[in-house]
């Protein structure tokens, strides 16, 4: 059964003509226990879209479901704190005049719990944290990891069975990142469904179930974090996430067990490729920045003139232009081995592609 059931959701900011609508007809379903990330660039209408399940925005169309719950729709609004969700903010939201233990206690001293009752469920949640030790500190004694590890404790404690984070990692430096993520990872539970709004795909991707692509309001594609990188379905998709390059090529033969013969200029090579029957001969292909190899200067291959080199420990990030009468540029990461410097011309293999869908709108 859904856990959360989206329907057409539409939401506007302001009247009239110069209306900003931020939400163009969402419809999403997500289950028990699942993970769902909403990643999408600034304005894509993600944190509206968590914001409206929260209730803290009302809808102007559509419904939306928790449970068996609905809890809104054009003429009802059911307020955020009778929804049983959980939030957890990137501003932390704590009250700096209140200890540890008092921030995580408050939703259940809300629900009517006295602080005897409560008690060994805070402890609890602090403990999921590491944080039972910090009890009695007040947040302006707290790092900014710590004060995000408090605000997860206090989402978790009520149980609720809709968990939502807004950008929770965004202020926090990369260490610490990682270390919420794992704190993240490590709360899910077949009890409850969370949903994480990021505009960081390294999140997305290694936290979530299944991504939403958001883009202008609409959805883009939902997909797991693999098919969404290895399969994109428009070109938004493709170039949004992992930062595909898009290459006009020539389909030579028709797929077979899936994998078909393409080529770039005069060099070919095999493609993943789900077409249907009667493709064109003319296609878009997605190439991952990791999905060339380096060749010997005289073997098949794409010619790269390399642009601009970036060092990143272990690889290097090049932004390179494909050579031919209109040169293409691509970004590309290559091993350490490689060595590429600025103003070399690399000879480079495919030992990955995939043939972008005919209905998707590249241009």
């Amino acid at each position: 059964m859904a856990r959360i059931k989206l329907e057409d959701i539409h939401k506007h900011y302001g009247r009239g003509a110069s209306a900003f609508h931020a939400l163009r007809g969402v419809s999403l379903e997500m289950y028990s226990g699942e993970f769902v990330a909403l990643l999408g660039p600034s304005g894509s209408g993600k944190t509206t879209l968590l914001r409206a399940v929260a209730g803290l925005e009302s809808i102007d169309d559509g419904s939306i479901q928790i449970g068996d719950d609905l809890v809104a729709a054009p003429g009802g609004h059911v307020l955020p704190e009778r929804r049983n969700v959980g939030v957890v903010f990137q501003s932390h939201a704590l009250w700096p005049h209140m200890t540890v233990f008092d921030n995580v206690l408050f939703p259940l001293r809300e629900s009517g719990l006295s602080e005897v009752q409560a008690r060994p469920r805070v402890m609890e949640a602090l403990a999921q944290v590491d944080l039972q030790t910090l009890a009695q500190r007040t947040p302006g004694e707290l790092s900014g990891g710590q004060k995000q590890r408090v605000a997860l404790a206090r989402a978790m404690v009520a149980q609720p069975r809709v968990i939502l984070f807004d950008e929770p990692l965004a202020s926090l430096d990369v260490e610490l990142r990682r270390d919420m993520m794992r704190h993240i990872d490590q709360m899910r539970s077949a009890n409850n469904s969370m949903v994480y709004v990021t505009h960081n795909q390294e999140e997305a991707l290694a936290l979530a179930d299944r991504v939403v692509v958001l883009n202008e309001g609409c959805i883009e594609q939902v997909d797991t974090p693999t098919r969404l990188c290895r399969e994109p379905q428009t070109e938004m998709v493709a170039r949004f996430v992992g930062a595909g390059n898009l290459l006009p090529a020539r389909r030579i033969s028709a797929a077979q067990a899936g994998v078909a013969e393409v080529a770039l200029g005069d060099y070919s090579f095999a493609a993943r490729d789900t077409s249907a029957a009667n493709p064109q001969p003319e296609l878009w292909l997605c190439l991952a920045p990791t999905a060339f190899v380096v060749a010997a200067p005289d073997a098949p291959g794409l010619s790269v003139h390399v642009e601009h080199v970036f060092f990143q420990g272990s690889s290097y990030a090049v932004d390179g232009l494909l050579q031919g009468a209109s040169p293409i540029p691509l970004s590309l990461v290559l091993p350490f081995e490689a060595q590429p410097r600025r103003g070399d011309v690399l000879r480079l293999q495919v030992r990955d592609a995939w043939v972008m869908p005919e209905s998707s709108d590249i241009s």
